[in-house]
């Protein structure tokens, strides 16, 4: 899109929101002098919209009406908490942009180098689509998909660098990160050997099941009241499982995603056993199942060595957020209030 076509569409959108008489109507506000144009800006209100009518049907359990959007609750309406949350998102990304653009990660803060870029983009792909070379992605980019695209990988590389310099963190700084994060980051769990009782209800390996949800559940409850009466696990487990053996299975660090995202019902109730325990009956994955605990082994933490880079990204990210928070609240902020209040949430 060319600067003549960017001017006509910033004049369309005064237009339709009511400004068009307004020599400044191209922004609403600007940040240490970079201006916030009236289409990024309009582009915040429509993704807060959502957010808006949430907090205040939770907070004031406001229903959606004709008049919703202007109807003011303890002294604002949701039209101006959805703008001001528009104006804050927009101040703190054009502050970000700003750093980048200092640190040599971008040349231009504007949203019409952003929308050229768009328009560049969006042709490469049509060219490569037309000659048959292969693209990554959507064949064409929308707005805001794209946006969030170049945005994300802005920051990705403004971290980067600030990491390797300013905001780089010392050996100490490190060390006491992996302190205080291993429990939540590094622990290598658990490894835990089990034996297994499994009754199926479901077709599996192209076979079909011949037992009835309800009747797979009583036969395992069966099971289940021999183990309370004494009756070794080892010796109930065959006459219930499906090929007439006794089932192991082991879970520990390397098993881990896996077991999550397959089986993590067995995850929780594994958790929950010592050695030498019997889970309750439960139900996963068109079966039902009782585990029984032979091992448990706490593996530690892993060494910081290994996470050390991990750590890192930690560290500089807790440090980019505050230089951030600090940018954003020395910001001088400008506010074209015409152009600012005649903006609409619909």
């Amino acid at each position: 899109m060319n600067a003549v076509g960017f001017s006509v569409l910033l004049l369309a959108l005064a237009v339709s929101t009511g400004i068009a008489d307004h020599p400044t109507a191209a922004w609403v506000a600007k940040v240490n002098g970079e201006p916030i144009s009236l289409r990024e800006f309009e582009r915040r209100v429509l993704r807060n919209r959502a957010l808006g009518a949430t907090h205040f049907a939770e907070k004031h359990h406001a229903q959606d009406s004709a008049d919703f959007w202007t109807t003011s609750f303890d002294g604002e309406t949701p039209e101006q908490w959805v703008k001001k949350k528009a104006l804050d998102d927009c101040v703190r990304i054009k502050v970000e942009l700003m750093l980048a653009r200092d640190k040599g990660v971008i040349a231009d803060v504007s949203y019409q180098a952003f929308l050229r870029a768009l328009k560049r983009e969006n042709q490469r792909r049509r060219e490569f689509l037309a000659s048959g070379q292969p693209i990554y992605g959507p064949q064409q980019y929308r707005e805001d998909e794209f946006f969030t695209y170049f945005y994300n990988n802005t920051l990705i590389e403004l971290k980067r660098r600030l990491g390797r310099q300013e905001l780089r963190p010392s050996q100490e700084e490190l060390e006491a990160r992996y302190r205080a994060d291993k429990e939540r980051f590094y622990d290598r769990g658990y490894r835990i050997r089990m034996w297994e009782i499994e009754t199926s209800y479901m077709r599996q390996r192209g076979e079909t099941k011949t037992l009835t949800r309800e009747q797979a559940r009583a036969k395992v409850e069966e099971a289940k009241a021999r183990l309370d009466k004494g009756e070794r696990f080892e010796e109930v487990a065959p006459d219930y499982n499906e090929d007439r053996t006794l089932l192991e299975r082991v879970m520990d660090e390397h098993t881990g995603r896996t077991d999550l995202n397959r089986t993590p019902k067995a995850v929780e109730q594994a958790l929950k056993l010592e050695e030498g325990e019997a889970s309750p009956v439960f139900e996963e994955n068109e079966a039902f199942h009782i585990l029984f605990c032979l091992e448990k082994e706490k593996l530690g933490y892993r060494p910081f060595e290994e996470v050390k880079a991990n750590v890192a990204l930690h560290c500089v990210e807790d440090k980019y957020q505050e230089l951030v928070a600090d940018l954003v609240a020395k910001a001088k902020v400008e506010i074209n209030r015409p152009v600012y209040d005649a903006v609409r949430v619909r």
